[in-house]
C-alpha cells in the first residue's frame, strides 16, 4: 500500500492509501499537483483492488465500486469542509490584467470549455470548477487542478482551432475526460474583477445588466457546499452583489473574451 496526500487549497485534506497503481495514476490525472506521494494528517481513505473491483474504506464505513473515481468524488463531496474565511462557488475563473474574472453556470453550462478557450487566448488560468473567494477582501485564490474537457467541449474547441496541447485521456470506464493543465496559471490570490452569469445561446451575444435582487438570487445558487442562510450570510451576499456583475449571453466565445478583456 502506498500513501498519498490529496491537499487542494483551502479545504479538508485527505490521506489516501491504495495498492492500485492504476487508481493512483487516475487520481494524479484528476487532481494534478494536489495529489502526490506522502503522509498527511487528513481524512483517511483506504482503497484496495481485487479482481477489477475496489473496496473503499473510510471512518464512515466500507463501499465497493467497479469504477472508483465517482465513489471517491462522492466521499470528498460528503466530507470536504472549506476554510472559514473562504466562500466556495461552483464556477470557473481566469485572470486578465491582474484581476480575476469569474463565470458561473450550472453543470454542463459551458464553464470548462469557455475557460479552456480563454486560456488559449492569453488569459491566465485560476480554476475550472471551484472558485475560492476570500470573504473579507474578495480576492480569488487559485486552485489550478487540471481542466477536464468532455467530448462535446473538445469538439467545440476543435471547430475554433483551439484544442489544447498535451491532452491526456482520463478514463476509468465510467468517467471519460480529456485532461490538461494550462501553461499560464495564476500563482497568487487576485483581486476580483467581475462576476459573469453565463449562458450559451444559438445566436445572441449580449451583456445584460442585473438588479440587486437578481444578483443575490443567482449568487445563492452558486455555492459548492451548503452554507447556513442566516443574517450574516445574506449580508455577505448583499455586499458581494455590489461588485461588478452581469448576465453574459454568448454564442461566440470571442465575444465573451472581449467582454472580459474590456472589464
Amino acid at each position: 500500500m502506498t500513501t498519498y496526500c490529496l491537499c487542494e487549497p483551502c479545504r479538508t485534506a485527505y490521506s489516501i492509501r491504495t495498492d492500485s497503481a492504476r487508481l493512483a495514476a487516475l487520481l494524479r490525472l484528476q487532481y494534478g499537483e494536489y495529489f502526490y506521494p506522502g503522509r498527511a494528517e487528513g481524512f483517511p481513505i483506504s482503497v484496495t483492488e481485487t479482481g477489477g473491483r475496489f473496496e473503499i474504506r473510510t471512518p464512515q464505513g466500507v463501499r465497493t465500486a467497479q469504477f472508483p473515481l465517482q465513489a471517491i468524488d462522492d466521499i470528498l463531496f460528503e466530507n470536504t469542509r472549506f476554510d472559514g474565511d473562504i466562500f466556495a462557488l461552483h464556477g470557473a475563473a481566469v485572470e486578465w490584467n491582474g484581476t480575476a474574472c469569474l463565470f458561473l453556470a450550472a453543470t454542463t453550462g459551458g464553464k470548462t470549455t469557455l475557460a479552456s478557450y480563454l486560456t488559449s487566448q492569453g488569459f491566465g488560468y485560476i480554476t475550472d470548477d471551484c472558485i475560492l473567494l476570500e470573504r473579507e477582501s474578495f480576492r480569488v485564490r487559485p486552485c489550478c487542478t487540471p481542466i477536464h474537457l468532455r467530448e462535446g467541449g473538445l469538439e467545440v474547441l476543435r471547430r475554433r482551432r483551439a484544442v489544447p496541447e498535451r491532452l491526456r485521456l482520463l478514463d476509468d470506464g465510467a468517467v471519460k475526460r480529456y485532461v490538461y493543465t494550462p501553461r499560464r496559471r495564476a500563482g497568487c490570490a487576485l483581486p476580483l474583477g467581475a462576476i459573469y452569469f453565463i449562458q450559451r445561446t444559438e445566436g445572441e451575444n449580449s451583456l445584460l445588466p442585473m438588479t440587486a435582487t437578481e444578483r443575490i438570487t443567482e449568487l445563492m445558487k452558486a455555492p459548492v457546499t451548503d452554507y447556513p442562510v442566516n443574517a450574516e450570510y445574506l449580508k455577505f451576499l448583499s455586499r458581494l452583489a455590489k461588485e461588478k456583475c452581469g448576465r453574459l449571453l454568448y454564442s461566440e466565445m470571442d465575444f465573451a473574451a472581449e467582454v472580459m478583456q474590456n472589464g
